[in-house]
């Protein structure tokens, strides 16, 4: 009976043993692992940190090589065994390869100096947004750090005393945008960063990693708000008269042309000489002291700057005026209102209607 216990145990262990083999093997990786890193930027204290580099790396270890190309040419390149490190950081528009082993390519990018941090990631400010490369993920931080000092009062290197992430909520093409769930302060660095994760052959990976840091700074000033140009002074010229009489006038009224050169309304008011002209061509048909007896008027609306056609219409006492008269010298007063509120009296001219 014992001996069948201990051997129910036994295969029992072993199955157990078995599952956990099978899942440790569907969980861990089954493939190398590539990376390959580029940072940029610089910190509150670059003179302790060093943020720009180049880096790549593989697991399981073997030859790494690193490299920077310039218009065809290597200019930077740092092999070494499981990982390779350049303290270069590549221009936009440079080539930066990954080989693993050396003289395999794994893969290489045309770097575009992407991440970018907007200006309004600021001090004050809970704003995090920016570009990034089409297609890749990106997070962000904020981390504070205060110089750290020996016993002698001597700086020794820094020291972190606050660290947040980033809730990014937006990733739309070539832009990103989120929050910080507190403000960002002054002496605090702000970083992004984009990572592209793509798998290869053999249930291996290849992830490319571009990173940038920076103080946060003071925000910008907000754009000055938008003042339209002052209009161009009111001006004007009454176009040639054309010869008019009496009976014309009765019939068909006075036309004539006037120039305005901007939008705006064009009134015009023929005025019996005789009596006190007014100050200004009349807005009604009906006209009251000064005595000068309003013959005719008319009225055009420019709504560009150009030539507006202008007629003017006898008024009841205009009529009467004229119906039995053989001739009547007359004012003709030109009144222009632009549309942003200026006047302007042209000069006025004396015309003499017969009959």
């Amino acid at each position: 009976m014992r001996q069948g216990r201990f051997s129910s145990s036994i295969l029992l262990a072993f199955a157990l043993l078995a599952a956990f083999a099978a899942t440790a093997s569907a969980s861990g990786p089954k493939g190398p692992r590539y990376s390959l890193r580029i940072s940029s930027g610089e910190t509150t204290f670059p003179e302790w940190e060093q943020v720009g580099s180049t880096s790549g790396s593989v697991e399981p270890s073997t030859s790494v090589a690193v490299s920077i190309i310039r218009g065809g040419v290597t200019v930077y390149k740092d092999v070494g065994s499981g990982g390779a490190w350049l303290s270069q950081v590549p221009q936009v528009g440079d080539v930066v390869r990954l080989e693993a082993p050396v003289g395999t390519v794994i893969g290489q990018i045309v770097y575009d100096g992407l991440p970018v941090i907007d200006p309004t990631v600021c001090a004050g400010s809970t704003n995090f947004s920016g570009s990034n490369s089409l297609g890749e993920v990106v997070e962000g931080y904020f981390v504070n750090k205060v110089l750290r000092y020996n016993n002698y009062g001597v700086a020794v290197g820094t020291h972190q005393v606050g660290f947040g992430e980033a809730q990014v909520k937006t990733l739309s093409g070539t832009t990103f945008g989120g929050s910080f769930l507190q403000p960002l302060a002054a002496g605090e660095d702000v970083g992004a960063i984009e990572t592209l994760k793509t798998p290869l052959a053999g249930e291996a990976t290849y992830t490319y990693t571009s990173e940038t840091e920076r103080p946060v700074g003071p925000c910008p000033a907000p754009p000055p708000v938008y003042q339209p140009p002052p209009a161009p002074a009111l001006q004007g010229t009454l176009g040639k008269l054309l010869r008019a009489s009496i009976h014309a006038l009765l019939k068909s009224g006075l036309h004539d042309t006037v120039t305005i050169n901007q939008p705006g309304t064009v009134v015009q008011g023929l005025y019996g000489k005789g009596g006190t002209m007014p100050a200004f061509a009349s807005a009604t048909r009906h006209h009251k002291p000064p005595p000068a007896v309003l013959l005719a008027r008319g009225a055009a609306s420019a709504k560009a700057a150009g030539k507006v056609s202008v007629v003017l219409h006898v008024t009841r006492r205009g009529r009467q005026k004229l119906r039995s008269a053989h001739k009547v010298t007359a004012v003709l007063i030109t009144t222009l209102r632009s549309t942003g509120g200026a006047t302007l009296n042209l000069q006025r001219h004396t015309l003499t209607l017969h009959r």
